[in-house]
């Protein structure tokens, strides 16, 4: 073997144990996270009415520290020469079920949008569409690379435990398309902070959903980035192993956008008193509304632009049948620009 020949094994050797090392600091970092937010889950999540948001975060809350988990078995896996068809079948698996996980949290931001933007239908589906595509793409590409997946000879890497995999060929074609998409959903998160920033020093949950969205999206963005970047880097196999079959990507994302839910539910259950009643009335309807100066008085922003009726629509949620303003939670309800001081009380 040539000099250049052995110093590209171990350099390769060198990125394989990089990677073993990456995937199992993030297996550790999920158990802990869900154990430290595991009170947060059950009192935000495990009870009420289920809904796509619900079951979404369900989705990314356990799909996906079990990807990260499952490559401990590949990496750690003893006598892979013995187990030729689980090596391939689990690298394959751990590929297009990464793909889908991180679609499941992309899905999660794009429902943020949606309610970033609840006069904008053109945004709301335009980008639902582009979810579609930038799935159908890398889902696509998933393919390919794994009809192309080979096992190396295990002769040549005979040391250690764990499944020898040949790098694919152009693996940073599986997450263009959510480059390009994650900036796309960055962008109009900061659009939205601009567009009125008046109502942004005065309305918490639109606050707390700009400043997470806009610290989440920067984040992934750049892990993203990194990941795609890494991917062209094939000369260099201590970053561009890591970067393929650590699924570091997947758990930093998946902690995030855990994070992201647990903070703007936390604010909600703040803000009203029947923390249910507030998620399925307020939050997902309306994200422009603020806390009034009375103790449980939540003041409304209606948009004005052709939507007046969704008004009348928020106020019937929340009024009994006689007409007086009421809830469940004894909330005070008033419209911004129109608020009025002698709202009637339960």
């Amino acid at each position: 073997m040539s000099a250049l020949s052995k110093e590209a094994l171990m350099a390769s050797l060198e990125g394989l144990e990089i990677a073993r090392t990456v995937n199992t600091a993030c297996s550790v970092l999920a158990v802990y996270e869900w154990m430290i937010t595991l009170d947060q889950e059950i009192e935000y999540f495990w009870t009420g009415k289920w809904s796509l948001e619900r079951i979404l975060f369900f989705c990314n809350r356990y799909i996906s520290p079990f990807l990260v988990m499952f490559g401990l078995i590949e990496f750690f896996i003893p006598n892979p020469s013995n187990k030729v068809r689980f090596c391939t079948s689990a690298v394959q698996f751990s590929f297009i079920a990464s793909i889908l996980a991180l679609g499941v949290i992309q899905a999660m931001l794009i429902l943020r949008i949606w309610y970033l933007f609840p006069d904008r239908q053109s945004i709301q589906y335009g980008m639902i569409i582009l979810w579609v595509c930038s799935m159908t793409i890398s889902l696509a590409y998933t393919g390919l690379i794994m009809k192309s997946l080979r096992l190396l000879d295990r002769e040549a890497f005979p040391l250690g435990p764990g499944c020898r995999v040949a790098r694919p060929v152009k693996f940073w074609r599986m997450f263009m398309p959510s480059l390009g998409l994650h900036t796309v959903l960055y962008i109009l998160t900061a659009m939205r902070a601009l567009r009125n920033r008046r109502l942004l020093m005065d309305a918490p949950v639109l606050k707390r959903l700009i400043r997470d969205g806009g610290l989440f999206f920067f984040v992934v963005f750049i892990s993203v980035g990194f990941n795609t970047l890494g991917s062209f880097l094939e000369h260099v196999p201590q970053i561009n192993i890591p970067v393929i079959f650590s699924n570091y990507l997947l758990a930093v994302t998946s902690i995030a956008m855990s994070r992201i839910m647990f903070s703007i539910h936390s604010l909600a259950s703040h803000l009203g008193s029947e923390t249910g009643w507030l998620l399925s009335n307020v939050e997902l309807r309306r994200v422009n509304w603020r806390k009034g100066a009375t103790e449980g008085e939540l003041i409304v922003e209606c948009t004005s632009s052709g939507q007046e009726d969704n008004c009348f629509d928020l106020e019937s949620t929340l009024h009994p049948s006689d007409g007086t303003v009421r809830s469940q939670s004894a909330l005070k309800v008033s419209r911004v620009g129109m608020y009025n001081d002698d709202t009637i009380w339960s």
